[in-house]
């Protein structure tokens, strides 16, 4: 994966997904037990991978999904402060649409993925992003509006 630290400073190169249930009302967040706060699914890019294959992969690996199509929605420059580490992470965010072929991911609200309890995923809907802790809290607009035009976007949290 491309992560690096040096002293306390991070790099991440990750990826993300909006996805978006079949009836187009909610959105699947994730978090990881103990962080206070929801993201989207994905994760880190690996070396002399695409970030396409890198969202393909991960979701496949976190969700068991196959067979989906990716849109880019937003490539995203991000510099943030985590646990004390200064973090500079570049991401690029994907939306997937769910069809019926992906009813089973939608049977329930709250659920842990393939690779551990420590992994919590929600179905949220979308007019409620706003009552949740999503980072970065720009993500909720992107969300409500996430069959918007593709958008590069830099953004300082530190």
């Amino acid at each position: 994966m491309i992560s690096f630290k040096e002293e306390n400073r991070k790099f991440n190169y990750r990826v993300g997904a909006i996805i978006i249930s079949e009836d187009k009302q909610k959105v699947l967040l994730h978090t990881i037990k103990g962080y206070g706060f929801y993201l989207l699914p994905g994760g880190r890019v690996e070396w002399m991978e695409f970030a396409e294959q890198a969202i393909k992969r991960e979701l496949e690996e976190e969700l068991g999904l196959k067979n989906i199509n990716v849109n880019e929605r937003l490539y995203l420059e991000n510099f943030f402060k985590f646990k004390e580490v200064e973090v500079q992470e570049v991401s690029v965010n994907y939306v997937v649409e769910l069809t019926s072929k992906h009813a089973e991911l939608e049977k329930e609200e709250e659920f842990r993925g393939v690779e551990g309890e420590k992994y919590i995923y929600k179905w949220v809907k979308i007019d409620d992003v706003d009552n949740y802790i999503i980072k970065p809290a720009l993500l909720k607009d992107v969300i409500k509006n996430y069959n918007s035009k593709f958008e590069y976007i830099k953004i300082d949290e530190r």
